[in-house]
Protein backbone atom coordinates (compact mmCIF):
# COMPACT_ATOMS: atom_id res chain seq x y z
CA UNK A 1 0.00 0.00 0.00
CA UNK A 2 1.20 3.49 -1.05
CA UNK A 3 1.82 6.62 1.42
CA UNK A 4 -0.63 8.29 -0.48
CA UNK A 5 -3.17 5.39 -0.02
CA UNK A 6 -2.51 5.23 3.69
CA UNK A 7 -3.38 8.71 4.34
CA UNK A 8 -6.49 8.80 2.10
CA UNK A 9 -7.64 6.01 4.80
CA UNK A 10 -6.89 7.85 7.16
CA UNK A 11 -7.91 11.03 6.01
CA UNK A 12 -11.52 9.22 5.35
CA UNK A 13 -11.73 7.85 8.68
CA UNK A 14 -10.37 11.45 10.89
CA UNK A 15 -11.43 13.79 8.49
CA UNK A 16 -7.68 15.34 7.85
CA UNK A 17 -7.66 18.07 5.09
CA UNK A 18 -4.67 16.12 2.72
CA UNK A 19 -7.07 13.97 0.86
CA UNK A 20 -10.81 14.25 2.46
CA UNK A 21 -12.26 15.29 -0.71
CA UNK A 22 -11.15 12.42 -2.07
CA UNK A 23 -12.00 10.31 0.05
CA UNK A 24 -15.39 11.69 -0.01
CA UNK A 25 -15.67 10.88 -3.66
CA UNK A 26 -14.76 7.35 -2.96
CA UNK A 27 -17.34 7.16 -0.57
CA UNK A 28 -19.73 8.17 -2.72
CA UNK A 29 -18.62 6.02 -5.30
CA UNK A 30 -19.08 2.96 -3.69
CA UNK A 31 -22.29 4.08 -2.14
CA UNK A 32 -23.44 3.40 -5.65
CA UNK A 33 -22.96 0.06 -5.32
CA UNK A 34 -25.07 -0.22 -2.35
CA UNK A 35 -27.14 -3.39 -2.52
CA UNK A 36 -31.10 -2.17 -2.97
CA UNK A 37 -32.10 -4.57 0.02
CA UNK A 38 -30.35 -4.14 2.83
CA UNK A 39 -30.74 -5.84 6.27
CA UNK A 40 -29.11 -6.70 9.59
CA UNK A 41 -27.12 -9.61 8.22
CA UNK A 42 -24.49 -9.35 5.77
CA UNK A 43 -21.15 -10.15 4.17
CA UNK A 44 -17.93 -8.25 3.46
CA UNK A 45 -16.14 -10.75 2.05
CA UNK A 46 -17.29 -13.52 -0.41
CA UNK A 47 -17.58 -16.87 0.97
CA UNK A 48 -14.50 -18.09 -0.78
CA UNK A 49 -12.53 -15.26 0.23
CA UNK A 50 -8.94 -16.62 1.37
CA UNK A 51 -8.49 -16.42 5.28
CA UNK A 52 -9.88 -17.13 8.22
CA UNK A 53 -13.58 -16.94 8.16
CA UNK A 54 -14.43 -14.02 10.89
CA UNK A 55 -17.69 -13.29 12.11
CA UNK A 56 -18.39 -9.49 13.38
CA UNK A 57 -21.42 -8.89 15.54
CA UNK A 58 -21.85 -5.39 17.49
CA UNK A 59 -24.93 -3.21 18.73
CA UNK A 60 -25.32 0.52 18.23
CA UNK A 61 -26.51 2.68 21.15
CA UNK A 62 -27.47 6.21 20.98
CA UNK A 63 -25.56 9.21 22.52
CA UNK A 64 -27.92 8.31 25.69
CA UNK A 65 -26.84 4.19 25.71
CA UNK A 66 -30.58 3.45 24.42
CA UNK A 67 -30.44 0.83 21.06
CA UNK A 68 -30.38 2.76 17.76
CA UNK A 69 -32.84 1.28 15.58
CA UNK A 70 -32.44 1.93 11.77
CA UNK A 71 -28.62 3.42 11.51
CA UNK A 72 -27.16 2.69 8.39
CA UNK A 73 -23.90 0.76 8.25
CA UNK A 74 -20.87 0.48 5.75
CA UNK A 75 -17.85 -1.36 6.36
CA UNK A 76 -15.10 -1.43 4.48
CA UNK A 77 -11.89 -3.74 5.53
CA UNK A 78 -8.74 -5.44 3.74
CA UNK A 79 -7.67 -9.03 3.00
CA UNK A 80 -5.74 -11.10 4.99
CA UNK A 81 -2.65 -9.79 3.65
CA UNK A 82 -3.52 -6.35 4.53
CA UNK A 83 -4.65 -4.80 1.15
CA UNK A 84 -7.58 -3.21 0.19
CA UNK A 85 -7.52 -3.80 -3.80
CA UNK A 86 -4.93 -3.84 -6.54
CA UNK A 87 -3.34 -0.28 -6.95
CA UNK A 88 -5.21 1.40 -10.11
CA UNK A 89 -8.32 -0.51 -9.13
CA UNK A 90 -11.63 0.85 -10.29
CA UNK A 91 -12.85 0.64 -6.73
CA UNK A 92 -10.51 0.83 -3.91
CA UNK A 93 -12.64 -1.18 -1.43
CA UNK A 94 -12.86 -4.91 -2.69
CA UNK A 95 -13.95 -5.92 0.47
CA UNK A 96 -16.57 -4.13 1.51
CA UNK A 97 -20.64 -4.64 2.92
CA UNK A 98 -23.62 -2.87 4.17
CA UNK A 99 -26.08 -3.14 6.84
CA UNK A 100 -28.52 -1.70 8.93
CA UNK A 101 -29.33 -2.05 12.67
CA UNK A 102 -32.25 -3.64 13.70
CA UNK A 103 -35.18 -2.74 16.25
CA UNK A 104 -32.36 -3.50 19.20
CA UNK A 105 -29.70 -1.59 17.41
CA UNK A 106 -28.11 -4.78 16.34
CA UNK A 107 -26.17 -5.75 12.90
CA UNK A 108 -23.63 -8.67 12.02
CA UNK A 109 -21.41 -9.23 9.03
CA UNK A 110 -19.75 -12.63 7.79
CA UNK A 111 -16.12 -12.17 6.20
CA UNK A 112 -12.10 -12.85 6.56
CA UNK A 113 -10.12 -11.28 9.48
CA UNK A 114 -8.32 -8.71 8.12
CA UNK A 115 -4.79 -8.27 7.69
CA UNK A 116 -2.59 -5.59 9.43
CA UNK A 117 -0.87 -3.23 6.24
CA UNK A 118 2.13 -4.79 4.46
CA UNK A 119 4.75 -4.03 6.85
CA UNK A 120 2.40 -3.66 10.23
CA UNK A 121 2.33 -0.49 10.41
CA UNK A 122 -0.74 -0.28 11.73
CA UNK A 123 -3.51 -2.72 13.56
CA UNK A 124 -5.44 -4.82 11.46
CA UNK A 125 -9.48 -3.47 11.64
CA UNK A 126 -12.45 -3.39 9.85
CA UNK A 127 -13.87 0.84 8.80
CA UNK A 128 -17.41 1.38 9.51
CA UNK A 129 -19.00 4.31 8.56
CA UNK A 130 -22.94 5.08 10.56
CA UNK A 131 -25.56 7.51 9.04
CA UNK A 132 -27.77 8.09 11.70
CA UNK A 133 -30.74 10.03 11.94
CA UNK A 134 -29.95 11.24 15.23
CA UNK A 135 -26.19 12.31 14.88
CA UNK A 136 -24.87 12.42 11.78
CA UNK A 137 -22.63 10.23 9.46
CA UNK A 138 -19.97 8.77 11.96
CA UNK A 139 -16.64 6.97 11.09
CA UNK A 140 -15.50 4.49 13.75
CA UNK A 141 -12.90 1.41 13.37
CA UNK A 142 -12.93 -1.96 15.20
CA UNK A 143 -9.79 -3.00 16.20
CA UNK A 144 -8.98 -6.71 17.69
CA UNK A 145 -7.77 -7.18 21.44
CA UNK A 146 -5.24 -9.93 20.44
CA UNK A 147 -3.34 -8.02 17.57
CA UNK A 148 -0.03 -7.70 18.79
CA UNK A 149 0.20 -4.00 17.80
CA UNK A 150 -3.38 -3.02 19.56
CA UNK A 151 -0.62 -2.74 22.92
CA UNK A 152 -1.29 -0.89 26.23
CA UNK A 153 0.39 2.38 24.41
CA UNK A 154 -1.70 2.23 21.68
CA UNK A 155 -4.82 1.92 24.01
CA UNK A 156 -3.67 5.00 25.92
CA UNK A 157 -2.54 6.95 23.08
CA UNK A 158 -6.63 6.38 21.60
CA UNK A 159 -8.74 6.93 24.48
CA UNK A 160 -12.18 6.64 25.04
CA UNK A 161 -13.35 9.17 22.58
CA UNK A 162 -11.09 8.02 19.85
CA UNK A 163 -12.50 6.38 16.60
CA UNK A 164 -11.59 3.00 17.99
CA UNK A 165 -13.76 0.51 19.37
CA UNK A 166 -11.88 -2.83 20.86
CA UNK A 167 -13.50 -6.38 20.63
CA UNK A 168 -11.64 -9.94 21.60
CA UNK A 169 -11.83 -12.05 18.83
CA UNK A 170 -13.02 -15.97 20.29
CA UNK A 171 -12.00 -18.96 18.02
CA UNK A 172 -13.88 -21.62 17.13
CA UNK A 173 -13.70 -25.43 16.27
CA UNK A 174 -14.45 -25.16 13.05
CA UNK A 175 -11.51 -22.93 12.79
CA UNK A 176 -13.67 -19.46 12.40
CA UNK A 177 -13.22 -17.26 14.66
CA UNK A 178 -16.10 -14.57 16.19
CA UNK A 179 -16.08 -11.00 17.90
CA UNK A 180 -18.39 -8.81 19.75
CA UNK A 181 -18.99 -5.05 20.21
CA UNK A 182 -21.18 -2.21 21.13
CA UNK A 183 -20.84 0.98 20.09
CA UNK A 184 -21.91 4.38 21.49
CA UNK A 185 -22.62 6.76 19.16
CA UNK A 186 -21.58 10.42 19.64
CA UNK A 187 -23.95 13.19 19.54
CA UNK A 188 -22.79 14.93 16.37
CA UNK A 189 -20.91 13.11 13.32
CA UNK A 190 -17.03 13.26 12.79
CA UNK A 191 -17.22 12.22 8.46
Amino acid sequence: MTTKTLVLVTALVTGTHAYAQSGQQQFDAAQKLKPANVTSSSRIAAAGEPGTPFLVRATILDPAGKPAPGVQVFAYQTDRTGIYNEPGAADPWRLKGWAVTDAQGRFEFRTIRPGSYPGGGAAAHIHLIFTTSCCGRQASEMVFDDDPLVTKEFRERNGPSSIFVYGRPLAKSDGSQEVAYTIRLRPTGNF
